[in-house]
This record gives C-alpha cells, sequence and structure tokens, in this order.
C-alpha cells in the first residue's frame, strides 16, 4: 500500500476498529495484508479476521457492494468467508481517526494453498465454485448493480506510469497495446461481468479438499475468463523455480482440473479460452507495477532470490513479448 497510508494507521486506528467489531484487543494477531491492514482476533468465542481499508483504496458504497456480492454468492452455496456485522449491526464502520473503514469477516479453519502441491480433486473445487461464482453472476439482477470498479480501472493499472521509474517506459507502451486490443472485446452477460478478481493461492483456503474463498477485496467487473487466468499466473511457477516439461506439467495438471470442475458449472466458449495468455499477461502488468508501488527498491540487495528472479522474468517477458508460459489453453 502508499507510504502515506501506512503513515496514517496508528494503535488508535486498530483499536477503535476492533472495539467497533467487539474484538478482543489481546487476540489481534497482523495477517500482514498487502493493499488492506488484515488482522486475526477472537470476537464472541469466535476467530474473525479484520479488515481496515483507508479511504483512498476503497469507498464505504464499494465495501458494500463486495459484501453484498459475497453474502449474495453464500446464499447460493458458493462457499465464502462471511462478513460480520458489528456492535451497532452494521457491515463497514468508519473510524474517527485517519479516513478509515472496518469490516470483518469469518475466520475459515482452512490453511492456505500449496502451490502444485494439493489433490486434483482441491483444484477441481477451485474450478467448480469459480463457475458456480460466474453462473451467478450471469443471472442475477443485484450483480449487475453493484458499486465496483471495472476491469481497467484496478489501481495498480490505473497508476502505473507513475509508479514506473522511467527507463521502463516500455512496459507502459505494452500495456496499453493489451488493453486496446482488450477493449475491443465483447461484453455480454455471457462473458462479462462480476469477479472474484484476484484468485490465486493465498486467497482460496484448503479445508479437508473443500475450498473456501477469500478476500474478495479486489471483485470488479470484468471477462469471466479473467478468473480462470488470475490463478493460472499464480500457480505457475518461475522457471527459477521450476523449468522446462516439469513446469508446464505442473499447470496442465491444475487447469485441466480446474476446468473440469468449471464446466460443471458454467458454459465458457472455446474462443474465450484462447485468450488466457493474455489475461495473464494482463495480471503480468498489475504485479510489476505493484513491485514498483510497494517495494523498496533502495533495499534490493535485501530482497529475497525468488523476489529478484522474479521481476527479472516479468520484465524480460514484457520487453521480449514472450509468453508466460507457452501451453494451448484451448484444448
Amino acid at each position: 500500500m502508499e507510504k502515506h497510508v501506512k503513515e496514517l494507521f496508528t494503535e488508535k486506528v486498530l483499536h477503535e476498529a476492533a472495539q467497533k467489531f467487539n474484538i478482543i484487543q489481546s487476540s489481534l494477531q497482523d495477517l500482514e495484508g498487502f493493499q488492506n491492514f488484515v488482522y486475526f482476533g477472537e470476537s464472541n468465542g469466535t476467530n474473525v479476521v479484520l479488515r481496515i481499508t483507508h479511504k483512498s483504496h476503497r469507498t464505504e458504497k464499494e465495501i458494500l457492494s463486495e459484501i453484498d456480492f459475497i453474502n449474495h454468492l453464500s446464499s447460493h452455496h458458493v462457499s465464502v468467508s462471511k462478513a460480520i456485522t458489528s456492535i451497532h449491526g452494521k457491515f463497514v464502520e468508519e473510524i474517527s481517526d485517519g479516513g478509515f473503514y472496518a469490516t470483518s469477516f469469518e475466520f475459515s479453519s482452512g490453511r492456505k494453498a500449496k502451490i502444485a502441491e494439493e489433490s486434483d480433486l482441491f483444484y477441481q473445487r477451485i474450478g467448480g465454485y469459480t463457475g458456480k461464482m460466474h453462473n451467478i453472476s450471469k443471472t442475477s439482477n443485484l450483480i449487475h448493480k453493484l458499486n465496483r470498479r471495472q476491469w481497467h480501472e484496478k489501481e495498480f493499472l490505473i497508476h502505473m506510469k507513475e509508479y514506473l521509474p522511467a527507463e521502463l517506459s516500455y512496459v507502459m507502451d505494452q500495456y496499453e497495446i493489451l488493453k486496446r486490443k482488450l477493449s475491443q472485446l465483447p461484453k455480454n452477460t455471457d462473458s462479462y461481468g462480476m469477479i472474484h478478481g484476484d484468485l490465486n493461492h493465498g486467497n482460496y483456503l484448503n479445508v479437508e479438499d473443500d475450498v473456501v474463498f477469500i478476500d474478495f477485496d479486489e471483485a470488479e467487473y470484468s471477462w469471466f475468463v479473467s478468473d480462470i487466468a488470475i490463478p493460472l499466473f499464480y500457480e505457475i511457477p518461475i522457471p527459477w523455480v521450476v523449468d522446462g516439461k516439469q513446469r508446464l506439467e505442473i499447470i496442465k495438471r491444475y487447469y485441466y482440473n480446474f476446468m473440469d470442475g468449471y464446466v460443471k458449472e458454467n458454459t465458457i466458449d472455446r474462443t474465450w479460452l484462447e485468450l488466457i495468455p493474455d489475461f495473464i499477461n494482463l495480471r503480468q502488468f498489475g504485479v510489476v507495477s505493484a513491485i514498483y508501488r510497494s517495494y523498496n527498491f533502495d533495499n534490493y540487495n535485501n530482497w529475497s532470490d525468488w523476489d529478484k528472479e522474479a521481476l527479472k522474468f516479468y520484465l524480460n517477458n514484457i520487453e521480449h513479448d514472450i509468453p508466460y508460459i507457452d501451453m494451448d489453453f484451448s484444448r
């Protein structure tokens, strides 16, 4: 998140937010959120998550629409972590100091998924819940009216030029080419609607091979295929970790199991699956922008080897127009 937002966040803000959701102060544990301040806590004998969001990141109406989306999915049997009301019966509480909003969610007992190590059944269930979510998005009048941003209004994409150094102007140039291409795609109820927007191994939990979707902060209006491409981006190891045939086999196992589950709940035309590489690339641009916004380059020598190698990989792909992975997703 932005440096000035971190400076505004104080113990006073945290304590007021916890009090409004009746969370025991001594139980709070920092979960190290990337876009928001996120804490584990205990309330009324139950484990919960407390999320504190700055107004520069989301409006109250956007947060309430996120919660409406979550609640609607839950009512249609999509496995999600639901929002919890405050001591005043509100889903969103304004914090008096610093310009923040607080929300709370159920804490799932599941564990964070591990890349390339989960079962075929787990991947099928991720695909199944994603397909069901998209099917609901197609048919629900409520979801068509939510106050959420369009795909190109994502913060990292809007402010990319501000975050990137001048020598990376080619990244912005390549993004504009991709943006123009995607902007020409049709938007209809079969292809475009409300999506999770950030499905990855950190945002779906494994509960004995069942799945719980969490963190809908990036929920947005976009093409459904984006919700298929984004988890692929995160599931594919960078070549520094695993290269060649093994890398390809990892993503094939994930993708084919995911799609086995997906098509049981929703239909998607093969022509959209052919566009998965473009939507993987879109996420790659967003991640590069996020790195330049949030990482400390003065401390580059102390970065992990993985972070250094990943950034090199992303930039090389963009500069030389190299596919993130060479695979035909339409098969």
